[in-house]
Parts: structure tokens; C-alpha cells; sequence
């Protein structure tokens, strides 16, 4: 079974930017003489970033797992949600007023 996995771009920078703020949060933390509250302050801001960037991600449904079917296309009906909405632009236009959607001809 293949599983799809789709997230939007943002998403994986987002990843990056917290993997590298949390090295440098740490080699800080182990490599200099930092005080209890700093060591907190640093710890804090982190969650903040990783809490916040799932909250969006779920807020904005930017990452799907997604399971493949093994069924062929041709055996399921198109869903009338699945199919987009389409019209051409004579649509848009009222009978019998003889306008057109494009600028008069000069």
C-alpha cells in the first residue's frame, strides 16, 4: 500500500527554520554560561515556534496523508464535488442584448 504524503512548501521551510534554530538553541545552551531563566527563555521561544507552525498547519490543512486506492478510475463515478465547475463566457451574457464580454471595436 503507498501512502501520499502532501504538504505545502511552506511548511517544509518552516521544518528547516525550527531544526536550525534548535542546534543553535542547544549548542548555546550547552556552550556557554547561560542563566536558569535564559535556558528557559530559549526552551520557550522554541515550543512557541514548533506550537505555532502546527497550529497553522492544521488550521490551514497544509500537510495530507493520503492512501492510494488500488481501484481503477473507471470503476467509480465521478463525484458531483469532485468535478469543477465550468462555463463558457456566453453564459455571462443576456439573450437578445447583443453585447459582447470584449471591449467594442473601434
Amino acid at each position: 500500500m503507498h501512502v501520499h504524503v502532501r504538504m505545502h512548501r511552506w511548511v517544509v521551510w518552516w521544518f528547516y527554520v525550527g531544526v536550525v534554530c534548535g542546534v543553535v538553541a542547544v549548542i548555546n545552551i550547552l556552550g556557554r554560561d547561560l542563566s536558569r531563566t535564559q535556558e528557559r527563555v530559549i526552551l520557550a521561544i522554541g515550543v512557541l515556534h514548533w506550537a505555532l507552525g502546527g497550529l497553522v498547519c492544521y488550521a490551514c490543512d497544509a500537510i495530507r496523508i493520503e492512501g492510494s486506492s488500488q481501484r481503477l478510475k473507471s470503476e467509480e463515478p465521478p463525484k458531483p464535488r469532485d468535478i469543477p465547475e465550468w462555463h463558457p463566457a456566453s453564459d455571462f451574457l443576456l439573450p437578445g442584448t447583443r453585447k459582447s464580454l470584449l471591449p467594442p471595436r473601434r
